[in-house]
């Protein structure tokens, strides 16, 4: 069954009903629906009046939710700023991440054993392969090679940052990605992950940045992350 994490604009799936999940990470917000018999389960990572800042989210609770609650696969998606390589409303297949500043895992003691999670390889190719063949069916361009790197937010980041995360290899910037991606990993959960690049970074865009642009991107966008995400519940791979 396939998992969806909806981000800042994307806060519902239609049909869903929804409960408290509690995990002993805390409660989550979880939804489930169908398509064409086929259940979901989805969370509002910022909550469905986005009352949650990115700081705030209780990561660990969501992921171990969704997992708790039988989902196999994930499908994340993330509003993004641009600093190199697309423009706004263009929908990125996230292929690597930068998340130093993240302190997520599930991983708090070692008392069973040391565990280090290997990233070489966060996203699934099997899992990317459907969200590119929904793509493909709506003909839509999902553009390639998103490198996004994890700020803490829920400020925007400074002209210094955004310079030093391009030296870095970033090509886009949110404040979610690498505490998801890193969970989800320890979990074991195969994961697609996708940026709709929403505004031009600090530095990047000559304007200040505002929350407002964000959000209307986003609304532009939500049939489209709503086809994508609905293909993939329809042809889920075995996982």
């Amino acid at each position: 069954m396939l998992g969806i994490i909806g981000g800042s604009g994307f806060y519902s799936m239609g049909n869903m009903h929804g409960k408290g999940v509690k995990t002993e990470y805390g409660k989550a917000e979880v939804y489930r629906g169908k398509i064409d018999g086929k259940e979901f389960v989805f969370v509002p990572r910022h909550g469905r009046q986005h009352s949650v800042p990115p700081h705030m989210v209780n990561y660990r609770a969501n992921v171990r939710a969704l997992q708790e609650e039988g989902a196999t696969a994930l499908l994340t998606f993330h509003a993004s700023g641009i600093i190199s390589r697309y423009g706004p409303g263009d929908i990125v297949a996230i292929k690597d991440f930068i998340g130093f500043i993240s302190p997520a895992t599930f991983w708090d003691s070692f008392r069973g054993g040391v565990r280090h999670a290997d990233m070489s390889e966060p996203f699934d190719r099997e899992l990317g392969g459907v969200v590119r063949a929904a793509a493909a069916a709506h003909k839509m361009r999902i553009k390639e090679g998103g490198v996004v790197a994890t700020t803490r937010g829920p400020r925007f980041e400074t002209k210094a940052e955004i310079k030093a995360l391009k030296a870095w290899g970033a090509n886009l910037v949110n404040m979610t990605m690498g505490y998801e991606a890193t969970l989800v990993r320890e979990a074991g959960i195969p994961l697609c992950s996708l940026a709709v690049c929403t505004n031009y970074a600090c530095g990047i865009s000559k304007k200040p940045l505002n929350e407002e642009e964000v959000f209307e991107v986003m609304k532009g966008r939500q049939e489209k992350l709503r086809a994508i995400a609905t293909y993939a519940v329809r042809n889920l791979p075995k996982v």
